[in-house]
């Protein structure tokens, strides 16, 4: 059995369905378990509708209702023309989460309040509606499809939008209804992203979460692969989206896949990799637009070579130099620091310390930060710098390649902070985000 997970991206439309159909055709064989993302750009426009909810905006939480209801029966009309009443029954579907989505949200209109669980319930609605209608165009088109829904399987706890799986529960719940609804189809198709927490209430994984979905069913069927299906030909040097001539990498070690999801490559959500590494199950990364293209796997593997794999970064994070203001050590510096970043759910990036001075990254859109940051001067003597940005250089062993730091110097400008990563498998630079496109692309030349 392999688990087969499909983005936005991949699903996008009437064109990418058909295509991801012709890839789940060749596959049957293995008997695929299919984990769907929303359409692209879906669970924005859903984020985007909490938010005029919550404001009391009733006329544009209608115009965005309607859009997403009519992006949806369009794609259904188009998929399924040729057969009536799937046709209708999808419709009837689409129309009852859409139908139960604009009641939902003309409530949180008349308080103005949103809640977690609330907004958490809003944002999964993407998934059910994609799900929904792949599954009947698969029907549709011979592959005996069978929809499952994601939040009886996966239990997490209450933090509704970055819920954590219980995966003893999860695991049970995984084996016995997979076990159960694939006897008689050819794929059973599920969705990533949401769960529900041990209560009931709809829980989702934190964003581009699906792939953790994938993970996560896979580690509990002890399936032989994951596919991770994008937009890209697999794992790259570096962004294309900033840097135009990368090169796919064949092979990765979980360790240097899950630095890079971490430090801000966009490939793999940064939770994927731990379940896949647990039962030892490969993960391919492949582009749904050019399936010929062989892709990367994500493996253990001892032979993989030392030296620097990727270049990943994030453009818009927080500097912080933190300075305590009697002469205390750094396990008391870090116990503060910290325990204020966790009361606020927010994540430290990378870290430096040394007597009583310590140096985080943090991301600098977080909705608590500014209380987070008024806390932490409270406590000690702060200095924020914004508009920076942060490199990071990815692979096993990194700094056995000569020269790296001189290289990174040479087209950076002003550094304000270097870290290295424990275990060597990273170098991190903080740097003016102006000058991010530019360093990492002459970055790029040199190391690769």
């Amino acid at each position: 059995m392999i688990v087969c997970k499909f983005g936005g991206t991949s699903v996008q439309n009437k064109d990418a369905i058909e295509r991801v159909i012709g890839i789940i055709k060749s596959r049957l064989k293995e008997r695929p378990v299919v984990v769907v993302s929303a359409f692209s750009k879906v669970t924005r426009q859903l984020c985007e509708l909490a938010d005029e909810a919550e404001a009391k905006h009733e006329s544009n939480v209608g115009t965005l209702i309607g859009q997403i209801r009519e992006r949806h029966n369009t794609v259904a009309s188009e998929l399924l023309s040729d057969n009536k009443d799937l046709l209708n029954h999808t419709l009837n579907r689409v129309g009852e989460i859409c139908d139960e989505l604009e009641a939902f949200v003309k409530g949180i209109c008349q308080i103005g309040e949103l809640s977690p669980r609330s907004n958490a319930r809003i944002i999964s609605t993407g998934e059910l509606l994609s799900s929904t209608i792949i599954s009947a165009a698969m029907n549709s088109r011979g592959v005996k499809s069978r929809w499952v829904d994601a939040r009886k399987m996966i239990i997490t706890n209450d933090d509704y939008l970055s819920a954590r799986p219980d995966m003893e529960a999860t695991q049970s719940n995984v084996l016995r209804i997979i076990g159960e609804e694939a006897k008689g189809v050819d794929i059973v198709l599920t969705q990533g992203f949401i769960a529900s927490s041990a209560s009931g209430a709809t829980t989702v994984l934190g964003f581009e979460g699906s792939d953790y979905s994938a993970a996560i069913i896979a580690m509990s069927l002890n399936a032989s692969k994951v596919e991770i299906w994008t937009d890209v030909d697999g794992i790259r040097t570096a962004d294309p989206r900033v840097v135009h001539k990368t090169s796919r990498i064949d092979r990765i070690s979980y360790e240097e896949a899950a630095e890079m999801a971490y430090l801000g490559a966009r490939v793999l959500h940064p939770l994927t990799i731990e379940p896949a590494r647990k039962k030892n199950i490969p993960i391919r990364v492949l582009n749904s637009g050019n399936t010929e293209c062989e892709g990367s796997s994500v493996v253990r593997d001892d032979s993989i070579p030392d030296g620097p794999k990727s270049i990943a970064f994030r453009d818009d994070i927080y500097y912080m130099e933190l300075s305590s203001r009697k002469l205390a050590g750094e396990t008391s510096m870090l116990s503060g620091i910290f325990g204020i970043l966790k009361s606020h759910k927010i994540e430290a990036f990378l870290v430096s310390t040394k007597e009583s001075k310590v140096s985080i990254t943090v991301e600098a859109g977080h909705p608590e930060l500014e209380e987070a940051m008024e806390e932490l001067s409270e406590l000690m003597e702060m200095t924020v710098y914004r508009d920076k940005a942060q490199i990071s250089i990815v692979g096993k062993n990194v700094l056995r390649r000569d020269k790296l730091i001189e290289d990174m110097a040479s087209v950076t400008g002003k550094i304000y902070m270097v870290s290295i990563g424990a275990g060597l498998m990273n170098i991190s630079f903080v740097i003016d985000r102006d000058r991010l496109a530019e360093s990492v692309d002459g970055l790029h030349k040199k190391l690769f």
